[in-house]
């Protein structure tokens, strides 16, 4: 179809089945180039509707994306739903292939140290513009028909894929869904830091009764006693309170104070947010941020034994630092990593955020100033995320949302645009007891094409009740 820098690999009509319609896969791959590097390639997929309702749908990928299987990250309902309900959806690997025989990022450093810019410009940013630009036009010369709207959805990584191109981007699409976006410094080490200690680690048995404690003192703050705390940052508990009673030591009290601690620079500038303290038992913090066994070597460079073994806290934070950061896949990061884990607070020398900032500031997306443009031409924002969420914590997009507001006049103004939800006892994209089925690209395509913004999308947990997930700083009362 002649659209420039893509080409087509394979197009396969895929039957209609009771639950998903006739559609025609396509995948290809599309070159990327320019922002100040050398030439790539992003692979991409198409799922083409028969039945098309003349919307474009880009899903983002979660992670380190490297794969076109598997890549989606969005919540329960929006990924599943968007095909059936007639959209063109586009998804991309990221510009890179991710080699399943390794952990390590060797897409962008290799094992002997050579760098691949263009691999890793085309993950941070690159790859899903040049990629959306490409099959835009794809679809829309497929269709032989104008694309009406265009909305771009993610969680996790995706999320800052989402909040990337509304500000780097601002005519890519109308709008945005961006859910438990990984943006900013993030802390990942320091939480994955505070329980390798061998007397730190805490027995997943013990977890539930530090739920029980934190459910007596902050679930009735809401207004009612039903399993869920609807505001984590309200929740005063203190996990010293449960050392002497036979729960917590005083080892295991202090990382979890370090796991709810804010990161710091030396002068005190907050740098990334704590976690939140509620759901631990539920909502992820098994796997995200510990595993069923304690590090088996706390002072090795690899705690479990390997690369890649340990909680995703870890591994993503070991991977990360040292292919993107340290350009050095044989750097030590657990012992090398020059960040302060105690409960006294967590600092990150001024010189590894410089070094952050120079190898992977190019992808953040936590200045809400860039959203500016976007904005003003009439785009749409939605956020969510976990209030339970072990692995990106949900006061980053809080912070995120009040700095905007604060650009925009207050959350009044800024709520004409741009709304953040918060899902109670939800862990990282979806899990957890808490109402974490519910769907946002209805709402968000609503509120664009009809100019009917949501004031309450409703949510149903896994025991079956609902409750409405109500607009930042509201909360849902009984």
């Amino acid at each position: 179809m002649n659209v420039p820098n893509l080409t087509v690999a394979s197009a396969t009509l895929q039957a209609a089945t009771a639950t998903f319609p006739e559609v025609c896969i396509v995948t290809g791959a599309v070159a990327t180039s320019g922002e100040g590097y050398g030439p790539g390639s992003a692979q991409f997929e198409a799922l083409l509707p028969v039945h098309w309702n003349g919307r474009f749908l880009f899903l983002g990928c979660g992670g380190f994306c490297g794969t076109l299987s598997h890549a989606v990250t969005t919540n329960m309902v929006d990924g599943p739903e968007a095909a059936p309900l007639g959209y063109a959806v586009v998804y991309t690997d990221a510009g890179h292939e991710q080699d399943p025989t390794t952990p390590d990022l060797t897409w962008a450093v290799s094992e002997s140290g050579v760098v691949n810019m263009p691999a890793i410009t085309d993950y941070l940013f690159r790859a899903v513009h040049q990629v959306t630009v490409a099959t835009k036009q794809y679809v829309e010369a497929y269709y032989s028909q104008r694309i009406d709207h265009a909305y771009f959805d993610g969680c996790s990584n995706g999320g800052r894929q989402s909040l990337m191109e509304g500000e780097h981007y601002p005519v890519d699409y109308d709008g945005l869904v961006a859910g438990d976006a990984a943006i900013g410094f993030g802390s990942n080490f320091v939480r994955a830091k505070a329980f390798i200690p061998t007397l730190a680690y805490i027995p997943y048995s013990t977890l539930a009764q530090v739920d029980t404690a934190v459910k007596a003192s902050c679930d009735a703050l809401d207004g009612v006693t039903d399993g869920l705390i609807q505001n984590p940052a309200l929740c005063p508990f203190v996990p010293s309170s449960l050392v002497g009673g036979g729960v917590l030591t005083a080892s295991q009290a202090a990382a979890l104070q370090s796991y709810i601690t804010r990161t710091t620079d030396p002068s005190g500038a907050p740098v990334s947010p704590g976690m939140p303290i509620s759901d631990l038992s539920t909502a992820g913090f098994e796997g995200k941020d510990e595993i069923s066994t304690p590090a088996t070597d706390p002072t090795a460079a690899e705690p479990w034994g390997a690369k890649g073994i340990g909680p995703t806290a870890w591994t993503d934070a070991d991977i990360n630092d040292r292919a993107l950061v340290e350009q050095n896949q044989s750097f030590d990061v657990n012992n090398d990593w020059p960040v302060t884990v105690s409960a006294a607070g967590n600092v990150t020398p001024d010189a590894t955020l410089a070094l952050v900032s120079q190898r992977k500031g190019a992808g953040f997306a936590d200045d809400p100033f860039k959203l500016a443009n976007f904005l003003s031409k009439g785009g749409k924002v939605i956020m969510y995320h976990g209030g339970s969420d072990p692995l990106v914590s949900p006061f980053q997009s809080i912070w995120f949302y009040e700095e905007l507001a604060s650009l925009h006049g207050g959350y009044r103004h800024t709520q004409d645009s741009a709304r953040l939800f918060i899902v109670p006892g939800m862990g990282h994209c979806n899990g957890g007891v808490g109402p974490n089925s519910f769907d946002t690209l209805q709402a968000l395509d609503n509120w664009v094409t009809n100019g009917v913004a949501p004031e309450g999308i409703v949510a149903t947990a896994p025991n079956g009740r609902t409750m409405p997930l109500c607009k930042f700083p509201e909360e849902a009362s009984y």
